[in-house]
């Protein structure tokens, strides 16, 4: 497994990569693939896409689900943070969001940058804490959440979707407020790019 968590410098070296592949003339989604075989390939894991799932308006099971260049790593929320974390696919974590935005971001901008995933303390700070590899995926399978839609003066809205992750030996299911994650076809779209198994849409 690889150990190296990645810094400005190190994307700065990517970013040359980048420019001598003509990264930029190319799709959204080629632009994180060829960042996901860069890293992998240099030892790096990076978070790329982070989804905060819930179960009972936030008092019950709380998980991120961190899908990274190398896995997916399920780690339970402490109680504070099932308020205030939120999943980051509508803009994605620092450095793949630089790749994909439309605007004129620069290397500075990232140099306070947010709290990712730590993957090594991150699985040991609770027993509960697990990850599965992408080998052992099956499919992923994302639900539109027709029975959350709440209707109000602004109109109607899907509030929950559900992901449900299959393997071999276990199912293992979330639920994924529209709030803290983005749309059901953002949802869909990136899962599709960043995980070498099958993602279906339901």
């Amino acid at each position: 497994m690889c150990v190296l968590f990645m810094q400005p410098e190190d994307f700065e070296r990517f970013l040359i990569f980048a420019g001598d592949h003509s990264l930029q003339a190319k799709s959204d989604v080629e632009k994180i693939r060829t960042f996901i075989s860069w890293c992998q390939r240099g030892g790096f894991e990076e978070v790329i896409i982070r989804l905060s799932s819930e179960n009972k308006g936030g008092w019950g099971n709380n998980f991120l689900l961190d899908f990274t260049t190398h896995r997916i790593i399920i780690s339970k929320k402490k109680f504070i943070r099932k308020f205030v974390d939120v999943g980051y696919i509508a803009g994605m974590a620092p450095f793949p969001y630089m790749l994909v935005s439309k605007q004129n971001l620069k290397l500075s901008d990232l140099k306070k940058r947010p709290i990712v995933l730590d993957p090594k303390s991150n699985l040991k700070s609770s027993s509960s804490n697990f990850f599965m590899t992408y080998s052992e995926i099956q499919e992923i399978i994302i639900r539109k959440g027709v029975e959350s839609v709440v209707t109000n003066m602004l109109g109607s809205m899907i509030t929950t979707n559900f992901l449900t992750i299959n393997t071999s030996s276990i199912i293992h299911e979330y639920r994924l407020p529209v709030s803290k994650n983005g749309t059901f076809e953002q949802i869909h779209y990136w899962l599709s790019a960043v995980v070498p198994a099958r993602v279906l849409a339901s």
